[in-house]
């Protein structure tokens, strides 16, 4: 038994559910796709799917085993592209993975420039704010904010992530400007959501971080709802300068101070992280993107907001 092709294609039949589209994948008859599968399920003496008319789905022991092999078969295509791309100038498909604002803001705009410059290079985006694990998922770069990750990925800061607490002037003009943390609980609140939880406002009190609880006027993970809204007047947001730099230099958005940092999160490291694997970056189409992008969004040491 070809091992390898039947591993390869488990790995398709795990993530389609269907063996017509993985042996259309590989170009081969879904029987023998059905075939390698038998081989392997006997090799390893375990049922690995359940399959019906309709559809093919893991069974728990077949996803902990996918869950296993794919970091191996991605490593596996990793060192292939590398061998093939040595030779060659930077090609193929690469897979950036970024915050939904910081993606929209940040990103996208220098994207046009690095299309023209390596025309060969197919760029197929996600934005999202989970954290991908670059070790299991089929991801090249991603883009994140939060602490410097795990060490064993190479993380580039590219800027830090600095909140603020800004509002309308109308809204200000209206209703008054807080003066202190505690009057903040006296006002509409605009409040981003993260994959696990609606961010906290915190401050400091007798060198303790302490939770603020103002009334709740609109939760959102979308960036650019939280800045319409405050534009309009709805109430006061606390959102990364770079996610409202515009709105701050067009005078839609005022970005004042309550006497003491208003944070997300007590950790004094936070920032915008480049992350990918080491040996990724022989490969010339990784290796192209990322000096292309900290050239493009890294900021100096002077230009950091602190």
């Amino acid at each position: 038994m070809d091992k390898l092709r039947a591993l390869q294609y488990f790995a398709h039949l795990a993530e389609s559910g269907s063996f017509t589209n993985t042996a259309n994948a590989f170009d081969v008859p879904p029987s023998s796709v059905s075939r390698r599968i038998a081989d392997l399920e006997a090799l390893l003496k375990q049922q690995l799917l359940h399959r019906s008319t309709r559809q093919v789905k893991l069974t728990e022991l077949g996803d902990l085993y996918y869950q296993q092999i794919l970091p191996a078969l991605h490593s596996l295509s990793d060192a292939e592209d590398l061998l093939k791309q040595q030779q060659h100038h930077p090609s193929g498909l690469l897979s950036i993975s970024a915050m939904p604002s910081y993606g929209e803001l940040c990103l996208t705009p220098i994207l046009s420039e690095f299309s023209q410059r390596y025309p060969d290079i197919v760029l197929d985006l996600h934005f999202s704010d989970q954290l991908s694990n670059l070790r299991r998922d089929q991801i090249d770069i991603a883009i994140r904010g939060g602490t410097a990750p795990d060490e064993r990925i190479v993380a580039k800061k590219l800027s830090n992530n600095h909140f603020v607490l800004c509002a309308s002037p109308e809204y200000l003009a209206r209703n008054g400007q807080p003066q202190s943390p505690l009057e903040l609980n006296q006002h509409p609140s605009l409040r981003y959501r993260s994959p696990e939880k609606v961010l906290p406002w915190l401050y400091k009190e007798q060198q303790k971080w302490q939770e603020l609880h103002p009334p709740i006027r609109l939760i959102s993970n979308h960036g650019t709802s939280l800045v319409n809204a405050a534009k309009s007047g709805d109430g006061i947001a606390l959102l990364p300068e770079w996610g409202i730099s515009q709105q701050l230099a067009e005078g839609s958005l005022v970005h004042f101070s309550v006497g003491q940092d208003i944070r997300v999160s007590p950790a004094e490291t936070t920032g915008i992280y480049l992350l990918y694997q080491g040996l990724k970056y022989q490969i010339p189409k990784v290796k192209v993107a990322v000096d292309f992008i900290v050239s493009q969004l890294m900021q100096q040491p002077s230009e950091y907001l602190g």
